[in-house]
């Protein structure tokens, strides 16, 4: 059953000014949550750069890491390690872990909502992704483009909340709780 063991949630780049909020809203569930970092303004800087598939891949990795430690300073744990925590709220550096296995196509088809996708799919747990806005999974300017296949490729609940609405991530937090049941 999903969500069994905790959840995984990706906070997207586009809410670092809202994450402090975003966060306390996740250490106030009893789900154990593993954060994967969006890239934000890190992976901004890596697109305008133009350079090739691997390299711009590696680069947006390192981004998501650089958001990881920027999410850290409003006082959660980082671990480098694929596996959700025993309780709270950790937040996952993914770049070593995927450099060891390398899971995803290189190309900017795969961002950090694949990559969540595909963590998820590993500890065989949900996955809430935080938004900067209301979508669903059928959403093309709303997740990355490999995002459904990988998706229909593994056994994986899929929630969106939205981390600029009152309440939206609580609520979905709380389904998910609901499935532990």
């Amino acid at each position: 059953m999903y969500g069994m063991q905790g959840v995984v949630v990706k906070i997207g780049g586009s809410l670092i000014d809202t994450a402090g909020g975003v966060l306390k809203e996740l250490a106030e569930s009893k789900i154990p949550v593993l954060v994967i970092p969006g890239g934000g303004v890190f992976a901004d800087s890596v697109r305008e750069a133009e350079l090739d598939d691997d390299a711009a891949h590696w680069q947006a990795i390192s981004s998501m890491n650089r958001y990881g430690r920027f999410l850290s300073t409003f006082g959660f744990p980082v671990t480098e390690s694929l596996a959700l925590p025993k309780a709270g709220v950790s937040i996952l550096l993914p770049e070593k872990i995927l450099r060891r296995c390398d899971p995803l196509p290189h190309s900017w088809d795969v961002t950090s909502d694949s990559i969540a996708l595909w963590a998820a799919g590993e500890l065989s747990a949900s996955l809430l992704l935080i938004k900067s806005r209301e979508g669903d999974a059928s959403d093309t300017e709303l997740v990355d483009a490999y995002f459904p296949h990988l998706q229909a490729s593994l056994d994986v609940s899929v929630r969106f909340a939205n981390g600029r609405a009152e309440g939206s991530v609580s609520r979905q937090l709380s389904a998910v709780e609901a499935t532990r049941l």
